[in-house]
């Protein structure tokens, strides 16, 4: 596929201007991010897709047994995503739409569903 990866934003946030010189100190003034943001990583696509369906396969990226989570700026991300969970053969009764990512660890990437194009007129 690419180079984009799939993250989970967990909350975008700003770091007082006072504090920007001491956490970025390799940049100039007006390269400091004004936004940042939190995020949680899934793993890089797989390199086929699926034989039945056509999607690419991710899962949450574990590390020492916790995700793996960086701070990234907000510029840096791209576009949202649609994610199917990986039922298996039945899918867990306690899953809901609130909780799924929090309860599944592997999905399939909606490539059918562009949110980021508009349709129509």
């Amino acid at each position: 596929t690419s180079d984009f990866r799939v993250a989970q934003v967990r909350i975008v946030f700003q770091i007082p201007q006072r504090a920007l010189p001491a956490l970025f100190p390799h940049l100039t003034q007006d390269m400091y991010p004004q936004h940042l943001a939190y995020v949680e990583w899934f793993s890089r696509f797989t390199e086929t897709t699926h034989h039945d369906h056509g999607l690419y396969k991710t899962s949450r990226s574990i590390r020492n047994g916790s995700r793996l989570a960086t701070v990234v700026p907000v510029e840096l991300i791209e576009r949202s995503c649609h994610l199917f969970p990986d039922f298996g053969p039945v899918a867990p009764r306690e899953w809901t739409s609130a909780n799924v990512l929090e309860k599944c660890s592997t999905f399939y990437v909606n490539s059918f569903a562009d949110r980021n194009t508009l349709t129509g007129s």
